[in-house]
């Protein structure tokens, strides 16, 4: 069996307050730190790249002398391998001639780029401004020391080496800002030694900045007690008005009648969150209201039948009861107990189709069949009226069948019932002309039909229109037609299905009640 879950550790308000200063406190501290790691190897990793590349240029060279390529194609070759190792590639002869220069150095990668947008550009050299300030190619140390073109005495130069040698290394700009790393490579040429040299680099903002760093934690430190401060003011202004709307609302939860009456500072979150609970409180008043009222009907309606049952009881308890008044006070107890019967059943019905029927199985429901079956049954109970139906085609719908047979029957028994005698009920089932995902159910009488003025009120619980019969000399004789909680029942029903309902009349032409209803 699994356990009652744990709530969770909560932070308050202050606290968090307090941790979101410190850390964009700390924030940009970090921000440079943890940047400059990700470039801490960026050297190691130009030199592995640029000696991958100038493999990779030796290789191209070769295999542009072996398919006899001109210059133009074989230039071509190399201007593919520079772009692939975002590299710049010279290939340079003794003398200084360059036979080749393919630059596609970007200086900047990803990385450098977020920093650039962040930080603002540095003012790095290009590699080419750069390069220019280290004088001629042939005569630089790496150069020298993988071709052997000139010797420092001034000895004659040893035989070249084997070829596969390769130097590498990195400058840095005065400033610091650009950092270039490089591969020296000997080739044999056509007819004598040429030297392959390739460069890559990177630019340094964040580098640069990461010098900055004891003077940015220095800065940190002086504004931490006012980062403190800020922190402490901040949450208190963020919780002292929520700490004053939950002292409100425990008052309201403890007293007797809350009423709606949360009155905050206006112009804020908490304003709009005093003003949600007013509404729910509203809403809360309103419902008490309304259950109050719901009690003081079903204590007047039980008063009735309940009243009528104690006076045949004292009647019969003080003896002396001829047998045809026994009949009539049997007749009384039976009425009585059939009309609390009916009053329970309806109640309980109609608490169900409020709640919204949620425990209740639907199905596809055939709304044209039941509106046939029920005029049927109630057609025989009512000879003096005559019935009319138009529900041929099938009408599916999705809801809970036994109450739908209950809003078509409350709906076709009031009407038989208003009709009278010679009147006529006639029952339509067809779909909306102005919505097809919908299946209308009309139910018009050719009765009395109902003021005006009573419309707005039909669908309310214990609303009715009935004329109170039986005036018999006993006023526990007396019955009133109709409870008032049929066409209440049908309004919660259909809207329990998604539907609605609606009713329209005008005196001495009859009434017509609808029922729209989502099809299945």
């Amino acid at each position: 069996m699994v356990g009652p879950r744990r709530p969770r550790p909560r932070t308050s308000l202050r606290t968090n307050a307090l941790l979101m200063v410190l850390a964009m406190l700390v924030l940009p501290q970090a921000i440079v730190v943890g940047w400059s790691a990700m470039e801490r190897d960026i050297g190691g990793k130009l030199q592995w790249s640029t000696r991958q590349t100038a493999q990779d240029a030796a290789d191209a060279l070769w295999s542009a002398r072996e398919d006899g390529l001109d210059a133009q194609r074989t230039e071509a070759r190399l201007a593919e391998v520079a772009a692939q190792h975002t590299a710049r590639i010279r290939v340079v002869k003794a003398d200084g001639t360059e036979r080749f220069d393919v630059d596609r150095d970007q200086g900047t990668d990803l990385v450098h780029q977020v920093g650039t947008l962040f930080f603002g550009p540095d003012g790095a050299p290009t590699l080419r401004e750069f390069d220019e300030t280290l004088g001629p190619v042939q005569k630089r140390p790496e150069i020298v020391k993988v071709t052997k073109w000139q010797d420092p005495s001034g000895a004659p130069a040893p035989p070249p080496p084997a070829g596969n040698d390769v130097d590498t290394g990195c400058r840095q700009s005065p400033a610091g800002k650009l950092l270039v790393c490089h591969a020296a490579r000997a080739i044999a040429g056509n007819d004598a030694l040429d030297a392959i040299y390739v460069q890559e680099s990177s630019r340094r903002a964040v580098r640069a900045l990461y010098d900055l760093r004891y003077q940015l934690l220095r800065l940190s430190l002086i504004m931490l007690p006012f980062a403190l401060g800020f922190s402490w003011w901040m949450g208190r202004r963020m919780v002292h008005p929520i700490e004053w709307l939950r002292e409100r609302v425990l008052e309201k939860a403890r007293s007797a009648n809350p009423r709606a009456d949360l009155a905050p500072p206006p112009g804020d979150e908490v304003a709009d969150l005093a003003d949600a609970f007013n509404g729910l409180l509203g809403s809360l008043d309103e419902r008490r209201r309304a259950n109050e009222e719901f009690i003081a009907d079903l204590v007047h309606e039980f008063k009735n039948p309940v009243a009528a049952i104690r006076t045949c009881a004292e009647t019969l308890d003080s003896g002396g009861v001829d047998e045809k008044r026994a009949a009539r006070l049997s007749k009384i107890l039976a009425d009585s107990s059939t009309r609390l019967d009916a009053l329970v059943s309806q109640f309980l019905e109609l608490a169900r189709a409020e709640a919204g029927m949620p425990n209740e199985t639907r199905g596809a429901v055939d709304l044209a069949a039941l509106a046939r079956g029920v005029t049927a049954a109630i057609e025989q109970r009512h000879p003096e009226v005559t019935f009319a139906i138009e529900a041929a085609a099938p009408a599916i719908v999705v809801g809970v069948e036994p109450r739908l047979d209950s809003v078509v029957r409350n709906l076709v028994d009031n009407a038989a019932s208003f009709a009278g005698e010679g009147g006529e009920v006639r029952v339509t089932v067809k779909p909306d002309p102005d919505d097809a995902g919908q299946v209308i159910l009309e139910v018009c009488d050719t009765g009395p039909g109902i003021p005006e003025k009573d419309l707005p009120h039909m669908f309310e619980r214990f609303f009715t229109t009935r004329a109170v019969a039986g005036g018999g000399a006993e006023p526990s004789a007396r019955k009133q037609k109709g409870t008032g909680l049929g066409l209440a029942l049908v309004k919660a029903v259909a809207e329990a299905h998604g539907g609605s309902v609606s009713a329209r009349s005008s005196a001495g032409t009859g009434a017509t009640f609808r029922v729209a209803l989502p099809v299945g």
